[in-house]
């Protein structure tokens, strides 16, 4: 006989197993909705506090989804704690406080969210959230920003559940999981990343969802978590006003499309912006600014709508991720174009020499490749803390890409000192100061000042903890703005 647990699993699709208070060593970390456990083991568990359900709960909530939904369809998430009471007076149904309060979390995320996962989307601390799986053996597993990969207490009780509650997250671009397309990628309202697959692509149904950060970093947050030093952000921000165009290599999750999406906000407000993207992740704060995105299904690849921002008149091109040769050289093409004031990408690689060779295996003449004035690398790397773990996110190498007669070179202009444990100028820009140079008119000595001075800006309004918006606001009105 089928037992209780599997009954519930199949009525709501999921269930949540309560912890054992002898498995418990200590909580390390907790909130309203979830706490971080230390078990005797020394294994960390992320627990959702919801209790273990029970039949006759799945059976209510299961029913109250239907009614709800039935009614009105104008009805909102505020209406949720009416409806329930009223659904249990006209039923007869008792429920205490406590029973009412995780009814209505989760009657709330089944009918406006995404179900089990809400309990992990609302965290902050929570970047990566992973279903690997069916059944009470293979939990749902969460990246969290402090203590890294944990198990948690929520698993999932069907693939079918999974697999729609993927086609709900991806209902608004029109994409669907199903036989004939059993791999999908989407992005949720909030602009968190989903890649969802499913048999034969994999054995079981599995998600994967990388969140997205409600507000956009700003190179003042990037300093203060020593991402990079206020000298390389102010020769950035020098740099991006003179027309450079840069690359950001590095390894996967290491940051590398925050970083992008940071110091593009050293634009100038007022230049037109086009954005390629397979899924959306760049939030630019310019108001003239065209985004495009990726639809396979109906032909628009990445390539050809590299291509297409060649007749759109950009001042500036911003491709999302270079994943392969075609979508490398159309890239290339709107370097060598010359148009606009410059284009921006990322790029797997783990250092600098590597983002060259990959370019080069791509088909990319080396001649070619000094079209790209500035590639920088970001790296991510676990280290040793108290829980067994930390991660860091750096940027450790950034560098000039020039052709001599002897072929490509890459000039160093910073390197990460790992003992220092901070970014240091290790070169001097050759290319920069020599747009610098014809542009405005400057000698060495006065471009280095100019860095100098917009360091000491950057350093200056460390501690204003503004907003991305009102960072680039900011940033556009400098003689007034600070």
């Amino acid at each position: 006989m089928e037992d209780a647990g599997r009954r519930v699993e199949k009525i709501i699709g999921w269930n949540c197993l309560s912890l054992q208070k002898k498995e418990a060593k200590k909580i390390l970390l907790e909130s309203e909705n979830h706490c971080i456990i230390e078990l005797d083991s020394g294994e960390l568990r992320y627990s959702a506090r919801l209790p273990e359900l029970t039949i006759q709960e799945a059976l209510a909530l299961k029913k109250m989804t239907k009614d709800f939904q039935g009614q009105n369809s104008k009805k909102g998430a505020e209406d949720i704690e009416s409806f329930i009471e009223n659904y249990c007076i006209e039923k007869s149904i008792l429920l205490d406080p406590e029973q009412r309060k995780y009814f209505e979390k989760i009657l709330e995320s089944r009918i406006f969210g995404f179900s089990a996962l809400d309990f992990f989307l609302t965290d902050p601390s929570i970047e990566e959230i992973s279903v690997i799986g069916i059944g009470r053996k293979k939990p749902v597993f969460v990246f969290h920003r402090e203590f890294g990969w944990i198990k948690t207490n929520v698993f999932f009780g069907s693939e079918n559940f999974a697999r729609d509650l993927a086609n709900k997250m991806a209902r608004k671009i029109g994409r669907r999981l199903t036989l004939e397309c059993p791999k999908l990628n989407a992005n949720l309202p909030d602009g968190s990343r989903l890649t969802a697959i499913i048999p034969p692509v994999s054995e079981e149904a599995s998600l994967t969802i990388r969140k997205f950060r409600t507000e956009p970093f700003t190179p003042l947050d990037l300093i203060e978590n020593n991402t990079f030093s206020s000298e390389f952000c102010a020769f950035i921000w020098l740099a991006l006003e003179l027309e450079c165009s840069f690359l950001i290599a590095g390894n996967t999750g290491s940051g590398k499309t925050s970083t992008l999406n940071c110091l593009l906000g050293f634009v100038p407000k007022q230049e037109r912006l086009i954005v390629v993207e397979e899924t959306p992740e760049i939030v630019l704060p310019h108001e003239h600014c065209v985004k495009m995105n990726v639809v396979k299904e109906q032909g628009f690849d990445m390539h050809s709508l590299i291509i297409d921002t060649l007749r759109m008149r950009p001042d500036r091109v911003v491709v999302g991720e270079i994943r392969n040769s075609c979508e490398a050289i159309a890239f290339m093409d709107t370097l060598l174009a010359g148009q606009g004031r410059g284009s921006y990408a990322t790029f797997h690689a783990l250092c600098g020499k590597e983002a060259v060779a990959r370019l080069k295996s791509f088909g990319i003449r080396e001649l070619d490749l000094a079209a790209i004035d500035l590639l920088i690398v970001q790296r991510r790397w676990a280290q040793a803390s108290a829980h067994g773990f930390a991660e860091k996110r750096r940027i450790v190498e950034a560098m000039e890409i020039c052709f001599s007669g002897e072929g490509i070179e890459t000039k160093p202009l910073f390197e990460f000192d790992f003992q220092k444990n901070c970014l240091v100028k290790t070169g001097e820009s050759e290319k920069v100061f020599s747009r610098a140079r014809d542009f405005l008119g400057l000698d060495r000595k006065r471009f280095l000042e100019e860095i100098e001075k917009r360091k000491k800006i950057l350093e200056g309004i460390a501690q204003k903890k503004f907003s991305a918006k009102d960072f680039f606001e900011a940033i556009n009105l400098r003689k007034g703005g600070f």
